[in-house]
């Protein structure tokens, strides 16, 4: 009886808990960032993105007249493809050319998250990742 009665007790904790991880789980949803936020840390920035693969970086600068300049591996020179950006309330949209055509990353809507110590993630509407990035100081 002892053994079927410690079972109970521990399914009963096991209910209490999947609540709470998928609480702790959905955070980053919780923290993203307003338009005013997005914009100012957007507009006439340059962020720094992990190379899906390999080493390295690639920079992406947010002009403030809505034109986007992205660069493979170099925080500055010519654009390895160009394209417009747009706040559409709290969600940054952008388009790009012909890499972002190769790429499957022509166009992409997304809201920011903090990840905290100024690293931020592009959060799609599916609650996926689509990249990660800080901004250059």
């Amino acid at each position: 009886m002892r053994k079927e009665e410690s079972y109970k007790r521990q399914c009963a904790r096991a209910c209490l808990l999947v609540p709470l991880l998928c609480c702790a789980m959905s955070s980053p949803l919780a923290a993203t960032l307003d338009s005013k936020t997005t914009s100012a840390l957007v507009s006439g920035r340059t962020w720094q993105l992990k190379k899906p693969r390999g080493p390295g970086y690639d920079y992406w600068s947010w002009n403030a007249d809505g034109s986007l300049c992205m660069r493979l591996g170099e925080k500055t020179g010519n654009c390895a493809d160009t394209g417009r950006w747009k706040l559409e309330g709290e969600r940054l949209c952008y388009e790009l050319t012909w890499w972002g055509a190769e790429t499957k990353m022509k166009s992409a809507c997304f809201r920011v998250s903090d990840l905290g110590k100024d690293h931020y993630g592009a959060l799609q509407d599916n609650g996926l990742n689509l990249f990660e990035f800080s901004p250059v100081k």
